[in-house]
């Protein structure tokens, strides 16, 4: 059975990004899992040279696990690039913004979305996940957006013909800040605007639990664009990122929803490892346990007639 887990990154360790990621990469494929969510670098501005992607992809390659999802860049992220000499205190700048009115700044955002699909391509990987950082004061007004569609829309029609060929879909994330409607208008205009072979949804969860508690609106309506997933748990109140059934979220409507779109498996749990007070290694042990609970859930869901699955009956599979 395919089961997949986040690998992630952490910088405080030395050599975090071979020695320390290539660790990681062990102990993930010693638990059982058979694919990874590339998250290093995820939402950062930080471009990976030619070399960087050849090294990473060569030593994901060496460790046996697959590459199911990467999270990218978002195109418009502040980062740590300056710290002064002087206090130390760290300057924070957005150089690349896909959202941008300045063309430069957009043009450097799709820059930096692209560095993400050449890592993913390298990797095999079918897909990066972005975040598009929308507000309800977005959808308040037609100028205001139409200021955040534009730069938007042009940067997406430059992406497209790029992820096409390099045949890596962009997954669009759900989020939290912005409403739970307002994040369905925007899925609407997006993928009325684009091809399913280029942009798609990923599901988190635990994002949606916050907006939207108990519903999954967005799957009853983009199901059919969901290409990847995060899948995590909380108590809807902070952003937890805790393994499933550790929470309150109800993971029998969360499968049977998942159940009835054309999704290929596996799921992905992105979860933090530094939520537990365990060794790296014995959480992924742990992890891999629930993963298998969630892609039986899923199978058990999928054999069951389609008007059943559908209607909500069959519970109780867990």
């Amino acid at each position: 059975m395919d089961t997949c887990i986040t690998v992630w990154q952490w910088p405080q360790e030395e050599r975090w990004y071979d020695e320390g990621v290539r660790q990681s990469l062990g102990l993930i494929s010693e638990a059982g899992f058979t694919h990874i969510n590339w998250n290093p670098d995820s939402g950062n501005s930080y471009m990976l040279s030619d070399a960087e992607i050849a090294f990473t992809a060569d030593m994901v390659r060496a460790s046996g696990l697959k590459v199911k999802s990467v999270h990218g860049s978002n195109g418009r992220n502040p980062i740590s690039e300056v710290r002064w000499r002087k206090d130390r205190r760290v300057g924070m700048e957005t150089r690349r913004d896909i959202l941008s009115p300045h063309e430069w700044q957009r043009k450097s955002g799709v820059e930096l979305v692209k560095n993400r699909v050449a890592l993913a391509s390298a990797f095999g990987s079918p897909d990066i996940v972005m975040h598009i950082d929308i507000t309800d004061e977005v959808f308040r007004s037609t100028e205001a957006g139409a200021a955040f569609f534009a730069p938007l829309w042009t940067s997406l029609e430059e992406l497209q013909p790029y992820c096409l060929e390099e045949k890596v879909r962009i997954a669009v994330e759900t989020l939290f800040c912005a409403s739970a409607s307002n994040f369905l208008q925007l899925y609407d205009r997006l993928f009325a605007r684009f091809p399913a072979e280029f942009i798609g949804l990923c599901l988190d969860t635990g994002h949606w639990e916050m907006i939207a508690p108990g519903s999954w609106s967005v799957m009853e309506q983009f199901g059919d664009r969901l290409i990847t997933t995060h899948i995590n748990d909380n108590f809807g109140a902070t952003d937890d990122h805790l393994l499933p059934f550790d929470g309150r979220i109800d993971w029998e409507s969360v499968t049977r929803a998942i159940a009835a779109t054309n999704y290929e498996s596996p799921l992905n749990l992105e979860t933090h490892i530094d939520r537990y007070s365990m060794p790296e290694g014995a959480f992924y042990q742990r992890a891999h346990k629930v993963a298998v609970r969630l892609e039986e859930q899923i199978s058990a869901y999928r054999a069951m007639p389609r008007g059943v699955r559908k209607a909500g009956q069959g519970r109780g599979v867990l």
